[in-house]
Order: C-alpha cells, then sequence, then structure tokens
C-alpha cells in the first residue's frame, strides 16, 4: 500500500510544486528574513498568511524549515499576530507525532512569524482531489485501509490536544498533511480554544467551512471535544465515500442539512466497506454531541477496523 500511496502523493506534489512555481512573481533564492533564513519558494496559502519554504542562512539547498508569517497590514495584522501567537502556545504544550510542531517564533507586529519543519507530502484535500487537470471530475474515494489510517492518525493528535484542553476547530482536508509514507499531521493550529472557557462559545457567524462544521456550530451554545470529532466523521466519510454525507441545496442551508439531515449509509457509496465502518460513522456523525465516542475512543475503534481490513 505504501506504494500506491507515494505514487499518488509524488504524482499530486509535483503539480502542487508546478502551480506554486507559476504563482510565484520573483525569486526568493536571495531574500534574507531576520538575518536568520532563506526563503527559496512560496508556498500555497489561503487568507492573511503567507508561507515560504526556507533554509537557514547560509546553508545549501531547499531547506527543511517553513516560515509562517503575515501578509497583511494594520489593523488586521494583530488578528493575525494574536493567531500565530495561538499556535506557537499549542505547540509549546502539545506534542505529538500526529500534530504540526513549531521551533521558534518571532510575534512582534508586522515581523511577527513562526518557525515550523518542512514536511514532504500533500494535504488530504489534494491526494483526495487527485484530479486530471483537463478533467471534470470531482474527486474519488480513498483506499479503504487508507481512508481509516488517515483518520486513526487525525483522532490521535486530537486525542493529545483534548487532553490538554484545546479544541483544535479547523478539522477539514486542507489542514491534514499526508506524506509519501502514509503519515498524516494535523497542521494549523491558529484557531485553537481552550476547552471550557469562553473562548468555545460558538460566535454568531458562519463557520469558515461549514461542509465540516458540527450541527452546534451553527447555534448559540459551547463546543466541546465532539465538535472535532464530528469533522472528523465527515472527513472520514468523504475519504470513503468520495462525497460527504450532507450538501447545501438552494432550500436548504449547510445548518438546515448537518442539524436535520440524517448521515446517509457509507455502504451505498461503498458496499465492500462493513457494517462497522457505518456504525462508527453514525457515532461520529450524531447529532447530539454526547452520543459521539471521544478521541481516544475513535482511535481504538479505528485501528481495529484497519486491523480487519488488513486481514480481509
Amino acid at each position: 500500500m505504501n506504494e500506491a500511496i507515494a505514487a499518488s502523493t509524488a504524482a499530486c506534489h509535483g503539480q502542487r510544486l508546478k502551480r506554486a512555481a507559476a504563482s510565484t512573481s520573483h525569486a526568493l533564492g536571495s531574500t534574507i528574513t531576520s538575518g536568520r533564513w532563506r526563503l527559496n519558494r512560496r508556498l500555497p496559502s489561503t487568507g492573511r498568511l503567507s508561507l515560504f519554504r526556507a533554509a537557514a542562512a547560509g546553508d545549501i539547498g531547499p531547506g527543511c524549515y517553513v516560515i509562517k508569517q503575515c501578509r497583511c497590514s494594520l489593523p488586521a495584522n494583530a488578528i493575525i499576530e494574536a493567531q500565530l501567537r495561538r499556535e506557537a502556545t499549542v505547540a509549546e504544550r502539545v506534542s505529538h507525532p500526529n500534530l504540526t510542531s513549531v521551533l521558534a517564533s518571532n510575534l512582534c507586529g508586522l515581523e511577527s512569524q513562526l518557525v515550523l519543519p518542512y514536511l514532504e507530502g500533500v494535504t488530504l484535500r489534494r491526494l483526495r482531489d487527485r484530479r486530471v487537470e483537463s478533467s471534470d471530475i470531482a474527486y474519488g474515494p480513498l483506499p479503504l485501509r487508507l481512508a481509516l489510517g488517515i483518520s486513526r492518525q487525525v483522532a490521535a493528535a486530537l486525542a493529545a490536544l483534548h487532553a490538554a484542553g484545546w479544541l483544535h476547530g479547523q478539522i477539514w482536508p486542507r489542514h491534514v498533511l499526508i506524506s509519501p509514507l502514509g503519515h498524516a499531521t494535523l497542521i494549523d493550529l491558529t484557531h485553537c480554544r481552550r476547552i471550557d472557557s469562553g473562548e468555545s462559545e460558538v460566535e454568531a457567524v458562519m463557520p469558515a467551512a461549514p461542509e465540516y462544521a458540527a450541527p452546534e456550530a451553527f447555534s448559540r451554545t459551547w463546543l466541546t471535544p465532539a465538535t472535532d470529532i464530528y469533522s472528523l466523521g465527515v472527513l472520514l466519510f468523504e475519504a470513503i465515500a468520495g462525497r460527504r454525507p450532507f450538501a447545501a441545496t438552494p432550500s436548504q442551508t449547510w445548518a438546515a442539512a448537518h442539524r436535520r439531515e440524517a448521515p446517509p449509509e457509507v455502504r451505498a457509496f461503498r458496499p465492500e466497506a462493513s457494517l462497522e465502518v457505518g456504525e462508527l460513522l453514525r457515532r461520529m456523525l450524531a447529532k447530539d454531541p454526547l452520543r459521539r465516542p471521544g478521541a481516544e475512543q475513535t482511535v481504538r475503534w479505528l485501528a481495529e477496523l484497519e486491523i480487519e481490513e488488513l486481514a480481509t
């Protein structure tokens, strides 16, 4: 299976590098930031943060670091600085093999930046899409054992976060990085929230990625670790079935879909999936947060399903 994963991620990684190179309008190889880093290549990013692959000043080669920094001006920069500070704080307090880490930080206004390790691979979104540039095909399902293994690793990272008192809050395919050997890393800690604090109260705004949001994320209520588990359930369903369990329509909003619509049976789209896989997804996608399994229980359940899949 590792060979198939490596081939798929290598192809996706190559396409990503071509697009990134085409979008960079000037050479960065001679740029030194803070006198310590040489920025070699702009990496794909969204929002108000810029990502660069970097090397320590004086080192030869593309480098094994990522510089994350603000790319906007005041007053928005104060928000970005707070997000970078949050990522640095969480990474300092929570360490896990499947969770991103921060090697150094420089948090001082317009110059705020984080230094992270560069991880080879592609996001789950890119791996999931696997689209041919000239094709209109949206995406296809992942191999069943791969989908279970990736989700187990994300659940393990969530278990570490939750045990330390943090919610991730952004369990989306573009926040899961897959290495050529199938190692999954949960990235982007900029929007983590403290559990059982005012930070976990839902704001009166639409979630940033409503297609992956739990029902309670659309209400005036409190978020709990179960919120991350629901989002992981949507991600796992999508990886197995090749489509999300819910979809917004002109007559129904994302909020209505997540709150009221029963998730379809995943075996209707993937007949080879076991009854136990379907049962786990039903639990993870329960409307009531109290009916969802905890992260540790989800890890154990997914590990058992992986073993069963390996034996078949």
